[in-house]
């Protein structure tokens, strides 16, 4: 891939990630762990963590902030003090339903040149891409290290 396209496309995506902290008031790891909670209607902090690979005491600053806003509710169990349930408040929902929107609209617009079968190409080419991952960290490696 041409470099100068690879920096195109990682400059709209840096652009997407700044327009949706204006819109949302939210930074990308705030508003994905929003977008957890309000697809699993109630969750485990804990779960939360193990799903995301967000460790225990940077998710409970998020979760800090999310409550704050009132984009979510916190409740510790009764049966088991130690296991904090989270779920999304309208707020929150009405948040994460914006955030989608916007997803939505801007993959629509920025694969607007491509025709449906591009689109599907584009899309398993990705998947392949993205699935072939293990630590993103290897990126960074010479092959065969």
């Amino acid at each position: 891939m041409d470099q100068k396209v690879f920096h195109r496309l990682l400059s709209l995506f840096e652009f997407k990630k700044d327009y949706q902290l204006k819109s949302s008031g939210l930074n990308y790891q705030e508003l994905h762990v929003l977008e957890k909670i309000f697809k699993q209607k109630e969750s485990k902090t804990l779960d939360i963590s193990k799903q995301m690979a967000i460790s225990p005491s940077t998710l409970i600053g998020i979760l800090d902030h999310l409550e704050k806003a009132g984009l979510i509710r916190r409740e510790r169990q009764q049966q088991d003090k130690r296991v904090v349930m989270v779920t999304a408040t309208e707020k929150g929902n009405e948040k994460v339903e914006m955030h989608m929107a916007e997803d939505r609209l801007f993959l629509q617009n920025l694969l607007s040149a491509l025709s449906d079968e591009e689109k599907e190409q584009f899309t398993q080419l990705l998947d392949k891409l993205t699935g072939s991952i293990e630590d993103p960290k290897l990126l960074f490696m010479a092959q065969g290290r």
